[in-house]
């Protein structure tokens, strides 16, 4: 784990632009890094949020299901065609998935200024993202924690999401209230700590030789400011079984 003297330091190199660095922006308060002796950075909270619809569907699969896909798409043809002229189907036809096509997803996307707030009420779950934008460079790892005030009154962040390196954008937050009260958020808060790790280098490593390495390396949560949902993975392996499954059935 990167002590305050290594996170300061590698901050100092993105500065200078060495891709060794670790970029973060806003750039945080170095001196009070230091002062504190701190082994994490302290992130904010941005101002996009990303919510789930209240819908008639009854569930959303979590695997690569064609029939999910081809209920949503029945769903929104359905919904179009019960608009009236010149306004917008209420349902969310957001793309989603990168090379494998699209897919339709019931979310609402939501933009909160810095002088307002979200509320978020018991048993509620939103996505969100951080003000900051990190770039980790390839010697550098780092997992995202909540913060122990916030917890201490609801407030859940996912625990120990992995950044890898080459990340790059803002951090999508998985925030859910398990309290018993409305929590009030603001765009601009301190929302979650992330702590940093050294990772042996390797051939693989090095800078990518083009955009497509340089995209591959970095993942599909890189490279944006919103919070995002991606599809399920398509997993062949699960297919076989449920495909040899359903014949033993038959």
């Amino acid at each position: 784990m990167l002590s305050a003297d290594e996170i300061c330091d590698a901050i100092k190199q993105s500065l200078g632009d060495d891709e060794d660095g670790l970029f973060i922006s806003p750039t945080p308060d170095l001196d009070s890094l230091m002062r504190r002796g701190a082994t994490s950075v302290d992130l904010r909270l941005g101002r996009w949020f990303l919510s789930f619809k209240q819908t008639k569907t009854s569930s959303v699969s979590l695997f690569d299901d064609k029939n999910d896909l081809l209920i949503l798409q029945d769903e929104v043809e359905r919904d179009k065609k019960t608009q009236p002229a010149g306004r917008e189907s209420s349902v969310d036809e957001t793309i989603y998935g990168m090379q494998r096509g699209d897919r339709i997803s019931r979310t609402r996307q939501h933009f909160v200024p810095f002088t307002e707030e979200y509320v978020l009420h018991p048993g509620s779950f939103v996505l969100g993202a951080t003000l900051e934008w990190l770039a980790l460079p390839a010697c550098l790892s780092g997992y995202v924690t909540g913060k122990s005030r916030l917890g201490r009154h609801g407030l859940v962040i996912e625990t120990a999401a992995g950044i890898h390196p080459w990340f790059s954008g803002c951090l999508t937050l998985e925030m859910g209230n398990i309290g018993e009260v409305p929590l009030r958020i603001c765009p601009g808060m301190p929302i979650c700590q992330v702590f940093f790790h050294k990772v042996g280098l390797s051939n693989q490593s090095k800078a990518p030789s083009s955009q497509a390495t340089a995209i591959e390396k970095r993942g599909m949560f890189s490279g944006r400011r919103r919070p995002v949902l991606v599809p399920p993975t398509k997993d062949e392996t699960l297919r076989r079984l449920r495909d040899n499954a359903k014949r033993n059935f038959s």
